[in-house]
């Protein structure tokens, strides 16, 4: 059988249905990495680690056997250890730390999280080894967890553990959830029971817990035959647990969704639907465009947020501009001009260097255009907070800033082909030529990513020179369809 892994128990506890079509080979399991992770991730067990000198690690093997084995023997000799291997029945994890207490005699399950909160799956990773541990007879006296400090501020040299870690026993909180915990757990073992050698009835309707949405079913085809035909009532904005009552009661379309179960936002995404005709509500978006000057900058930021600060006056996960895009138009003579600055030298702080250009570049006493601007304003303020220099810059410009992603979010216009998104990426094929879809970099976090992977020195010379190029043509296409959707409204409102 399968060996049950935390990540496929908690799978279990998320959708029932996810978890046998993963454990019975019917879909792969979804990838829970994020961009840059493990660039970052060797460094902060290393601070972690630093924590319990003279402590053995059992490290990955290729045969886990062997890594079992190794643990065990720990653990017969009651010696604490890094990566403990743990096997029981059919379960199996593997545990940051095992730390034995001899006054107790008993063992602390240790966790290492690189985030800045507790959350309700730390939890339940907990239990699962506990319940794995205890299995194996060993006697579980407590829990405790380190993860980041998020108000360390990073003061330059190297990091010092006692500031930037956080540990925490979360025994008590354990305690006061074992009920709860035991619940999911007895839960579970009821599923395994009841679905021993029998097939599996699929059906995010009939069975519990199950996913909210189909949105994000790993196979609607197993859990909701018909889905495929039916996809556009999950379209509908603001609609996840709607769109599974309606699915439960037939509907399969926009049309069949009657009006009274509609929102008055998703009345207007039906009519654009049926009729094929962009909504433009031509008061509101007058009013959202009445004081725009008349050159207008269309700005668009990349930053890096490391969860292990690099430069000195930051914090953990804040995000650090190295890029900028910014299109000026000109209305009266229609001219278009572009300007971009990226932080090429990558052993430097970018941030001052980047306000420094920006300064100059964008004119005074001009509307800026942004998607989601309080991106873009945070960066500025939180950069001018450490370059007070910059902040009579900061003052001149913040209430300038127009967010361009509001009338989408507000469906003062809604194009069919966004069906139901309001993203930048779904917005722009939908009113000009342009789509992200042929560029390298496609998305923040990868743009995240590849710069982290420039400041660890995990590329060539000539690797470099590519993704610097891929970094300024994804930025670019960014500010540039900024302006290609503010040339549509104002097209739009000229003729209505």
């Amino acid at each position: 059988m399968t060996p049950i892994t935390k990540s496929l128990y908690l799978q279990f506890l998320r959708c029932q249905n996810a978890f046998h079509l993963i454990r019975d080979g019917v879909v792969q399991k979804p990838s829970t990495a994020s961009f840059g992770g493990y660039l970052e991730w060797g460094d902060f067990l290393t601070l972690c680690k630093s924590q319990f000198p003279n402590t053995p690690t059992v490290e990955k093997s290729q045969n886990r056997d062997e890594s079992f084995e190794e643990s065990a023997s720990y653990l017969n000799q009651n010696i604490s250890h890094f990566g403990a291997q743990l096997r029981y029945q059919n379960f199996v994890c593997s545990v940051e730390l095992l730390e034995y207490e001899k006054e107790r005699d008993g063992w602390i399950l240790w966790d290492f999280r690189p985030i800045g909160s507790i959350k309700q799956d730390i939890l339940r990773s907990f239990f699962f080894y506990k319940k794995i541990a205890e299995g194996m007879g060993l006697r579980v006296i407590g829990f405790k967890l380190i993860r980041i400090q998020t108000k360390f501020v990073y003061t330059g040299g190297p990091i010092l553990p006692e500031e930037y870690l956080l540990i925490e026993d979360i025994t008590s909180r354990m305690e006061s959830e074992f009920g709860t915990r035991e619940e999911e757990w007895n839960s579970f073992l009821e599923n395994e029971k009841e679905t021993k050698d029998k097939p599996v009835p699929f059906s995010f309707l009939d069975r519990k817990p199950s996913c909210r949405s189909l949105k994000s079913c790993l196979s609607p085809s197993h859990c909701a035959p018909g889905r495929e035909n039916a996809k556009e009532i999950f379209e509908y904005r603001d609609s996840s647990e709607l769109a599974k009552q309606w699915f439960a009661s037939g509907y399969n379309s926009y049309e069949s969704v009657p009006d009274t179960e509609l929102t008055p936002i998703q009345k207007i995404q039906k009519e654009a639907h049926l009729t094929g005709r962009v909504h433009f509500d031509n008061l509101k978006l007058s009013e959202y465009l009445a004081n725009v000057t008349k050159s207008v900058a269309f700005l668009d930021f990349e930053s890096i947020n490391p969860y292990l600060p690099i430069y000195p006056e930051t914090k953990p996960f804040q995000h650090i501009p190295y890029l900028y895009s910014l299109h000026i138009w000109n209305r009266e003579t229609d001219t278009l001009m572009h300007k971009t600055y990226l932080h090429e030298d990558v052993a430097s702080d970018p941030r001052k260097h980047v306000l420094f250009h920006l300064q100059n570049d964008l004119p005074r006493d001009i509307t800026i255009f942004s998607f989601n601007d309080f991106f873009e304003k945070l960066i500025i303020q939180e950069t001018t907070n450490v370059f007070p220099e910059y902040l009579e810059f900061w003052d001149s410009v913040k209430s300038m800033f127009i967010d361009l992603a509001l009338p989408f979010k507000k469906l003062w216009i809604y194009h069919p082909g966004q069906n139901g998104k309001a993203s930048l990426k779904e917005i722009l094929p939908c009113f000009s030529n342009e789509s992200h879809i042929g560029l390298t970099i496609r998305e923040g976090q990868d743009a995240n990513y590849q710069y982290l992977r420039l400041i660890k020195k995990q590329v060539t010379a000539e690797e470099k020179k590519r993704v610097l190029e891929d970094l300024i043509a994804y930025c670019k296409l960014d500010s540039y369809g900024l302006y290609l959707i503010y040339r549509m409204l104002q097209e739009k409102l000229s003729v209505i």
